[in-house]
């Protein structure tokens, strides 16, 4: 399911040589070195992903708004967890019962019209291809709102090993075509130092509203970057 792509390298090259002694005695400077900026990317295709799911109801009284949202939470509840596999997770991010007040004039101060009830729910699906039929599951059963697909991969840290050896095996190679034109050798490693970012594609801040699916929802999981980020430092000679 993961298609993985090495893009190209961004390098940055540096070469430092011995300075002479000081003094007779002193300490002699440190032995001539080659120092590699590296980036490399791979790319994967996720193959998991997260959904929050909101139920909100209204109602004259707290008792009546907080009952009302019970009822639909459960019936979601119920209905999504049908269509989530064995390894799929569902659990609560939080709830909240607060009053909704009228617009007064200034002179006033504002007065109870309602109350809302708010309950809000994390998925993880682990096998995005029944992700639009979750989407859908949901808005057929009492989800008000949606926000996602949250991409996430299973194998991360071996897709973030794998970008940092490649950027290591990128790195020690233009520094040796540097030594070599320079009369010299590599040596040996002085100093690695790493930086690993992932960069998700995050779905777009507007949420699926509450609404009859008249056909299924559409999903497709796009390529998502793994950047690995080395400083290497070689020591070379003759």
């Amino acid at each position: 399911m993961q298609r993985m792509v090495i893009a190209t390298f961004m390098i940055a090259l540096a070469i430092t040589g011995l300075s002479p002694a000081m003094a007779a005695g002193a300490e002699s400077a440190a032995p001539p070195s080659i120092s590699v900026d590296a980036e490399g990317k791979v790319t994967a295709i996720p193959d998991m992903a997260t959904l929050t799911l909101e139920v909100e109801t209204q109602a004259a009284a707290a008792k009546a708004a907080a009952q009302a949202n019970s009822r639909q939470t459960d019936g979601l509840l119920q209905a999504v967890k049908k269509a989530l596999g064995p390894p799929d997770k569902v659990r609560t991010l939080g709830y909240s019962l607060m009053p909704v007040y009228s617009p007064k004039d200034k002179s006033a101060p504002p007065e109870i019209k309602a109350y809302r009830a708010l309950n809000r729910l994390e998925v993880k699906v682990l096998e995005v291809s029944r992700l639009g039929e979750v989407i859908d599951t949901a808005l057929q059963n009492g989800a008000t709102r949606i926000n996602g697909p949250f991409w996430g991969h299973s194998r991360l840290e071996e897709l973030q090993r794998q970008a940092a050896v490649n950027a290591l095996e990128r790195a020690r190679s233009l520094a040796e075509a540097l030594a070599q034109a320079a009369g010299l050798k590599i040596k040996g490693v002085d100093k690695i130092s790493t930086g690993i970012r992932f960069i998700p594609f995050r779905a777009s801040r507007e949420p699926f509203l509450m609404a009859k699916a008249a056909a299924p929802t559409p999903i497709e999981a796009g390529e998502e970057e793994i950047t690995a980020h080395l400083q290497v430092v070689f020591q070379v000679g003759p």
